[in-house]
């Protein structure tokens, strides 16, 4: 009878733990259970152009399976007089070893002290492992600004990303580079930046950022030097 308890046991044991790997509990994908998401973070930094700034970033996010998701979000930007909203929608696949992301984004910005809106239309994919992820993609960016209309040319968008621990890990540390944020794609400046995150459960995650854009980056002579910071917190529901 005992040893049958321990055959039974040990079973158990294997078939919990073959169940918890057939999906992928990362950052970006549909847990299984949860099927909304939302993040609430306070940004705080120092621009050369405006001096000290601080705002607060929204995002919902939506997932009707492990494939499709689609988001929002809304970014206000105090000092800056910055204002921000996004639409984004995302396939999920799995290839291998890999999860492939292939997204479309558009945002919208208005910067109220400049009188100028900005446009910008982004397609990218991306590539993601335990530790890493890869992202390539492009974006074209328009802007109005004291009467005028222009376009720049197709901007490439890219971006890498190394973590120490796995992804699925309950807490992490990671170094990123990369040419566009939340709420702004670039040309070449490029943020280099500090990322973490702690899961308290499966539906409160905290998470924070500290970023730097170098004065000059890739030889972007006039590109603005730039520090940012922030901290949030995501909640996941069914």
């Amino acid at each position: 009878m005992r040893f049958k308890l321990i055959i039974l046991t040990l079973l158990l044991i294997v078939t919990t733990g073959t169940a918890a790997a057939q999906y992928y509990s990362g950052d970006h994908t549909f847990d299984g259970e949860n099927k909304n998401e939302v993040s609430l973070s306070l940004t705080s930094g120092k621009n050369i152009i405006v001096g000290p700034c601080i705002g607060n970033t929204l995002h919902y996010k939506h997932y009707f399976n492990n494939h499709w998701s689609v988001d929002g979000g809304v970014n206000l930007q105090y000092t800056k007089q910055l204002y921000g909203i996004k639409a984004k929608g995302e396939y999920h696949i799995k290839l291998k070893s890999f999860h492939i992301f292939a997204s479309a984004e558009y945002m919208f910005n208005h910067y109220h002290r400049f009188n100028t809106q900005e446009n910008v239309s982004n397609m990218s994919l991306r590539f993601e492992r335990g530790y890493w992820d890869v992202t390539l993609g492009g974006s074209l960016i328009g802007y109005n600004m004291m009467g005028d209309h222009y376009t720049e040319p197709l901007t490439l968008t890219f971006g890498a990303h190394a973590s120490l621990r796995p992804r699925t890990h309950r807490w992490n540390v990671g170094l990123l580079f990369r040419n566009y944020d939340d709420f702004y794609y670039e040309n070449w400046n490029i943020n280099w930046g500090l990322d973490f995150y702690y899961r308290f459960n499966p539906r409160w995650k905290m998470f924070g950022e500290f970023d730097i854009r170098p004065a000059g980056s890739m030889s972007q002579l006039a590109s603005k030097y730039e520090t940012i910071g922030k901290v949030g917190v995501i909640y996941r529901w069914k």
